[in-house]
């Protein structure tokens, strides 16, 4: 689904790759990320989705909005777990529930790790449905990046979602993210390869 996710990570949770060189903050101070999707779906009206995350030393917080399904709000409390060595990142499961047009359990963990330009992400989630509205269901979204530079990013995406009908049960493609600091902006093209081809522009802030 769009959302990842995530950009996040990015901070990931901006579904974007975890950024080098950059110490993690205070064990006592938070640090937070938002990331928006717009996406198009083929034959479908677009949609805005949203991930925002909070950390703080291990503990992770985590809300989505529109990513298990459309109207449909998820929460989640997880650990973050440090990668450190010559791979860099981190390691979080958490745990949550999602209310709304679907309505379940909701286990699920994020990895990232990063080495010199290169960057891999992925999330993983599983609803567990708790109504006869709500199938079963495994979310999931992946990125590889490459950092041209300081502000340019290249790299390839999949993902797996139920929120929308498209022909592929895993969607894949390409991604141009721009840096701006504090700021990112992805635009995502899938499925170039098949008919109905589509588009997610992702805005991404850390505070």
């Amino acid at each position: 689904m769009l959302l990842a996710p995530l950009a996040l990570v990015l901070s990931p949770e901006l579904q974007e790759p975890a950024s080098q060189g950059q110490p993690p903050p205070p064990a006592s101070e938070w640090s937070t990320s938002l990331s928006t999707f717009w996406t198009e779906p083929p034959d479908e009206s677009g949609y805005l989705s949203a991930i925002l995350t909070a950390d703080r030393g291990p503990l992770h917080l985590e809300a989505h909005w529109a990513y298990e399904a459309r109207d449909t709000f998820s929460i989640f409390a997880g650990k973050n777990f440090p990668i450190e060595g010559d791979l860099e990142g981190h390691f979080t499961p958490r745990l949550g529930v999602a209310v709304g047009d679907a309505e379940g359990i909701v286990p699920a963990l994020n990895f990232e790790v990063g080495w010199k330009q290169l960057s891999f992400l992925t999330d993983i989630e599983w609803m567990i449905g708790t109504t006869s509205d709500t199938d079963n269901f495994l979310y999931s979204w992946n990125e590889l990046d490459w950092a041209v530079s300081e502000r340019f990013t290249l790299g390839l995406v999949g993902q797996r979602t139920n929120v929308f009908d498209q022909e592929l049960s895993v969607d894949r493609g390409f991604l141009m993210g721009l840096n701006l600091g504090k700021t990112t902006l992805t635009a995502y093209v899938f499925n170039v390869d098949v008919d109905d081809p589509y588009v997610s522009i992702a805005f991404g802030a850390g505070f």
